[in-house]
């Protein structure tokens, strides 16, 4: 059976995708399942019908071809773009590869040029997600599929930071890869919760990040004795202001080349670079039982929605839960619409834990606090393992449609 190559037209002149779509045309293997005249339209048909090729033009208004081809890498990483573009200079051919890209096409070309270089780029990620796959099921026992996780709420002081470095100790101690992302940016906390020396942090990855990939990222981040490693806040807070939400999607697409999982500490306010992390797999929208936290969370809810970012991939965690506030965790539902994911109760560990340094997973792994935590880690797990199937199964049964 011969595979359907799926491909998205990106070019802001109508001319152009016609004659573009006319030369695909001519191979039967070949399926244009949409066209878009702009980078936003491209980021949202992409992770609409999920295409195997995307041509991509570079200059287009609004939002450029490389803005664009960055935030396809990261939210729909299984779709090649091939930046197509008039300028043939090293430079753009530079930002083009830095972006995700995987090949850089010249116009004018022929038919026979765009259709053999659309099923090369094609058979050559084939090629490398079955070696991939094999690899990782003989070596690991587990297929890697990258996922990000967001640590927020609309309130400091709720434990976010202590959620998030116990949830990345517990996935390394089953052998998972995670990296911690500190993106409190003036007041980051993570590296002291796991007792690291800061020497270059975020700050000094965004001043490098074109030169970067994802390999030569990993001397920036830190690495606790458990295997977990954190890459921090800026050492002053005003070394945060040149930080931006592009730097964040970036950085983010490279972690996810060397990680099975990346945690994200957040601070209580919806900045440029958090506002970035709508790619994220999974949001833990962290409450206490008093008024003012439901109230926060309701109106981070309410901008969640105003942005369109998918309720389902929120999921609410009740950190000292067994505390008598005359809130119930069976308000919640009520109070924020969604029920409750876990309950975490009080720890009076959890200050020693905090100021030692030490997750409490790891210092005092039979209290009550790190059961749940790890009962936190296994539902996490177990939907992922959920996801995969269900993925895998619809494209198992949209082959067997197409055939």
């Amino acid at each position: 059976m011969t595979d359907w190559i799926r491909v998205l037209i990106v070019d802001d002149i109508q001319e152009t995708r016609m004659n573009i779509r006319r030369a695909l045309s001519f191979e039967n293997r070949i399926d244009v399942v949409g066209e878009a005249e702009n980078g936003y339209q491209a980021i949202d048909l992409a992770c609409k019908y999920k295409p195997d090729v995307i041509l991509m033009d570079i200059n287009m208004p609004d939002m450029d071809g490389i803005q664009a081809t960055e935030r396809i890498s990261l939210k729909c990483p299984s779709a090649n773009v091939i930046v197509i573009s008039v300028q043939g200079e090293q430079d753009y051919l530079r930002k083009a590869m830095l972006s995700g890209a995987k090949e850089y096409l010249i116009k004018p070309f022929s038919p026979d040029e765009l259709i053999q270089t659309v099923i090369t780029v094609y058979e050559k990620n084939k090629q490398r997600a079955v070696q991939v796959y094999a690899y990782q099921i003989l070596d690991q026992g587990y297929v890697r599929s990258p996922k990000i996780i967001t640590v927020f709420s609309g309130k400091g002081g709720v434990g976010k930071s202590l959620i998030a470095a116990n949830l990345a100790s517990g996935l390394s101690q089953l052998n998972k890869k995670v990296v911690v992302l500190d993106l409190d940016l003036m007041f980051g906390d993570i590296a002291s919760m796991f007792n690291l020396k800061v020497k270059e942090t975020i700050y000094h990855v965004v001043q490098e990040i074109e030169k970067l990939d994802g390999e030569s990222l990993l001397p920036y981040l830190l690495e606790t004795k458990s295997g977990v490693r954190v890459l921090a806040a800026p050492l002053r807070p005003e070394q945060s202001e040149i930080i931006t939400g592009k730097h964040v999607e970036k950085i983010l697409r490279l972690l996810k080349e060397t990680h099975d999982y990346i945690i994200v500490d957040t601070p209580a306010q919806l900045t440029d670079p958090v506002l970035a992390l709508d790619s994220s797999d999974l949001t833990l929208l962290v409450n206490t039982l008093n008024v003012p936290v439901l109230r926060h969370n309701r109106t981070v809810l309410e901008v969640m929605d105003t942005l369109n970012y998918p309720t389902d991939r929120v999921r609410l965690i009740i950190n000292r839960a067994d505390l008598d506030t005359g809130i119930k965790p069976k308000d919640m539902k009520t109070a924020l619409g969604m029920e409750p994911y876990i309950l975490l109760p009080e720890d009076k560990y959890a200050d020693l834990s905090i100021n030692r340094g030490e997750p409490l997973l790891e210092m005092k792994p039979g209290s009550k606090w790190a059961k749940q935590m790890n009962k936190l880690v296994q539902m996490i797990l177990a939907e992922d393992e959920r996801k995969k199937s269900e993925s895998w199964l619809s494209r198992f049964a949209w082959k067997k449609k197409r055939a």
